[in-house]
């Protein structure tokens, strides 16, 4: 993982603070197949580095996060959800105050669930499968979900979505080199730093084909196809908190506004202001 910044939970109100607490508990002592647990996070909020045996379904109903894990970053506004199976340490960044709803899956729910980490795209029945669920404001009952119940009728359609879905592209992949990860911090935490691979080699002490070629093999990307794609998902919380599009561009480093749409149609498959009337109507 890359560093997130320290987070400081003290800076937001105690209501809030006590909002949140009041609403985690072990999910891993929950005998269900799948339940969801509903939390409200403010901006900038930080769910610290952890992991359970349940595998989970990731998704606000409104709002932009990052989740961030050992195989890379994924970045979700409304319409899109990250799948974390069981036993694998996360921590999320609320980007965006965010209406989180996330599913709890037990591992033996299901014999084919994905075993690793993917955004995936969010249906509109997928969608109202999980507002129609029953949300454990505490411990459920598991009476509720016994075969014949609607819990478990809902909970079966719910899996076998989750399991269908094709993958999104909204992921940036971590490499692992010691050569390439301070690069990659660096331009995480600025976007628009323009420096070449010419550059970036010079500063770590290698070639730039010794570069481009381990980015490729450790993201499957070039150094230029991954700094595209770290800016588009980093666009996407500059765009659902308002920012004009020209402004976007220019704040995380594009030549022009017509490089960015250009990158954010490829990456999300279509134009900023689409995804973005998009995203308001399913908010």
């Amino acid at each position: 993982m890359l560093p997130m910044e320290a987070f400081d939970p003290s800076k937001f109100p105690t209501a809030i603070r006590e909002e949140i607490d009041a609403r985690w508990f072990d999910v891993d002592a929950v005998p269900v197949p799948a339940m969801i647990v509903p939390i409200d996070y403010p901006t900038d909020w930080q769910i610290e580095r952890h992991a359970h045996r349940k595998a989970q379904l990731i998704y606000c109903i409104s709002g932009v996060m990052t989740v961030e894990t050992e195989h890379g970053q994924w970045v979700a506004p409304p319409n899109r959800g990250i799948w974390v199976p069981g036993g694998i340490e996360h921590e999320i960044l609320i980007n965006q105050a965010a209406a989180m709803r996330t599913v709890y899956v037990a591992q033996d729910a299901r014999a084919n669930l994905p075993t690793r980490p993917f955004a995936l795209a969010v249906t509109p029945l997928l969608r109202e499968l999980v507002l129609a669920a029953h949300v454990a404001i505490g411990p459920p009952d598991p009476a509720l979900y016994r075969p014949g119940t609607p819990m478990a009728h809902i909970t079966e359609v719910l899996l076998d979505q989750i399991v269908a879905q094709p993958t999104s592209d909204l992921h940036l992949p971590y490499p692992r080199d010691r050569r390439l990860k301070p690069i990659c911090q660096a331009l995480t935490g600025d976007p628009a730093d323009r420096r070449s691979l010419k550059e970036w080699a010079k500063v770590v002490g290698a070639s730039d084909r010794t570069i481009e070629r381990l980015f490729m093999a450790e993201t499957g990307m070039t150094f230029h196809r991954w700094r595209e794609q770290m800016r588009v998902l980093k666009s996407l919380t500059l765009l659902a908190n308002g920012h004009a599009v020209k402004n976007v561009a220019l704040e995380l480093g594009f030549a022009n506004p017509s490089t960015f749409i250009t990158m954010f149609r490829k990456t999300m498959g279509e134009t900023p202001g689409a995804y973005i009337k998009g995203d308001r109507h399913t908010a």
